[in-house]
């Protein structure tokens, strides 16, 4: 993170605990009404004449349709088309930024660099020279503030995410001013990690090094998300995420849950009536006594009769 936004962020009475975490003494009741400092992403940033091209060929997006105003959710995968990484790209000028997780941010650029060979372009990790913080706020002071309205789309500094959300990706001293000002509008701050379980609650699938190279975007609802284009030609894994969409759905998808198990549940198995394992949890996070899960799983396995944790309790768990 940008060292001057966490010397700002102390003077909030920020607390950084050791596992990247951002706490706040005093917190709002609202989860949807409050800002949020997002110490879990990071930003690559890749400029240079071949760069639309190069681009071009490893995402599942259409980096052609990419403009001023917009941004894709999208993938980088493997050649066996499973997902290395999601991403938020965007253009700005004739550079494009990719925001990812920060615990998978040097595995990206590695296996990124691979495929530069001797294109014109340059990679490089520009996390520190930003930052990043997240809105949830009402609809009248989003028009107010004239941000973006539909899904991805981008305004500035400012990209639309799912359910009344807004990230926020600038310099550190936008990023100052946008926080004051959201303070004088009574929207106060919330800890980093509420940021994960709106993900969580919106569908929002980053993975980490667990669940990296795990799954097909389809599988991540990357295409639902807009960030998979069928007719844009070759990119790296195309002919398997290709072969998903022609031949069929594809036989598993992400779910969100809910259950009231008071254990951490990453990586753990979800279980239909006969005791099948038929999912799995890449991302979970707790709220009072509500664990929100996100849940790779089979698309029949919602027919079940009762859905439960592969845990010694076998703690129901409900889809959303």
């Amino acid at each position: 993170m940008n060292p001057n936004w966490l010397d700002f962020l102390s003077t909030q009475q920020a607390v950084f605990l050791d596992d990247g975490t951002i706490q706040f003494a005093e917190m709002p009741s609202n989860l949807h009404s409050a800002i949020y400092p997002l110490s879990q992403l990071g930003m690559l940033k890749v400029t240079g004449h071949d760069a639309a091209q190069f681009l071009q060929g490893q995402l599942t997006c259409n980096v052609n349709e990419l403009k001023s105003d917009n941004s894709f959710f999208a993938a980088f995968c493997n050649a066996k088309g499973r997902t290395i990484t999601t991403l938020l790209i965007f253009k700005q000028d004739d550079d494009f930024f990719l925001i990812l997780p920060s615990v998978l941010l040097e595995k990206v650029h590695k296996k990124l660099k691979m495929y530069i060979l001797r294109s014109a372009v340059q990679l490089s990790d520009v996390s520190h020279d930003f930052c990043f913080s997240g809105l949830c706020c009402s609809q009248a002071q989003a028009n107010k503030s004239e941000f973006p309205v539909d899904d991805f789309s981008r305004q500035g500094e400012i990209i639309k995410l799912p359910n009344s959300r807004y990230l926020i990706v600038a310099k550190i001293e936008s990023t100052i001013k946008h926080w004051n000002l959201w303070l004088e509008e009574e929207i106060e701050a919330h800890n980093s990690h509420y940021w994960n379980y709106l993900d969580i609650s919106s569908g929002l699938a980053w993975l980490d090094n667990d669940s990296s190279e795990e799954y097909i975007p389809q599988m991540l609802n990357i295409d639902k998300l807009g960030g998979i284009s069928f007719d844009k030609g070759c990119y790296t894994g195309q002919e398997v995420v290709a072969r998903t969409h022609y031949l069929g759905k594809a036989k598993r998808a992400l779910f969100v849950a809910e259950c009231a198990a008071d254990i951490s549940l990453k990586g753990g198995s979800i279980l239909n009536e006969n005791g099948e394992t038929v999912g799995k949890i890449i991302n979970n996070d707790k709220l009072h006594d509500k664990q929100r899960l996100l849940i790779v799983m089979q698309t029949t396995a919602t027919e079940a009769t009762t859905l439960k944790l592969d845990n010694p309790n076998q703690d129901a768990i409900q889809l959303i």
